[in-house]
């Protein structure tokens, strides 16, 4: 079944889910629109940087990065 049968059949069917499916496609749906904002946010603000000159070189990111998973 492809993308377009099935929004078709879940359109169809919608009707007949109840609360608790309703609630998670809901969710579903809100959580990726939410997730979609905060990338779209974030891509802006780390090309505003980019162009403001606020990056760092190769070697500042190893050297920020040595500790990580050490304990």
């Amino acid at each position: 079944m492809n993308v377009i049968e099935k929004r078709d059949f879940i359109h169809s069917h919608l009707h007949q889910a109840d609360e608790n499916t309703i609630n998670e496609f809901y969710e579903k749906l809100r959580k990726t629109e939410v997730l979609k904002a905060k990338l779209k946010a974030r891509a802006i603000k780390s090309e505003k940087d980019i162009r403001s000159g606020k990056v760092l070189s190769r070697a500042e990111i190893e050297e920020n990065t040595d500790h990580i998973g050490q304990s």
